[in-house]
């Protein structure tokens, strides 16, 4: 079993590496598929969830880490509407609420069960 803290460190580690590369010129490259970007949008943010609420679950509601995260993706979306490289979508905002949201479903629903 992860400790608590290793959930910690590879939280704030995924979350900083989210930030760079939300923020980092885009590579020109062709998807797979037409949804690509959003379901690694949705991926991203599902296992951000997942490695936010592991770490702060128990001090934290998973509903306010949920709104926090979302925060956070929220930001990242507006500062890449502030570069001349990237631009904000409110799809991909979509994409990252409902990684968040199946995550927090499926652990809300574990911890119902477990108790």
């Amino acid at each position: 079993m992860i400790s608590v803290a290793k959930y910690q460190i590879l939280f704030w580690l995924c979350l900083i590496g989210t930030v760079f590369l939300s923020l980092a010129p885009t590579v020109g490259g062709e998807q797979l598929f037409e949804l690509q970007d959003k379901v690694g949008h949705s991926g991203v943010y599902a296992g951000l969830f997942f490695l936010c609420a592991s770490a702060y679950g128990r001090r934290y509601s998973l509903a306010l880490l949920a709104l926090v995260l979302a925060g956070f993706g929220l930001s990242m979306e507006v500062a890449q509407s502030m570069t001349s490289y990237r631009h904000g979508d409110h799809w991909d905002m979509l994409a990252n609420i409902s990684g968040i949201l199946a995550v927090w479903v499926l652990m809300a629903w574990r911890r119902k069960a477990h108790d």
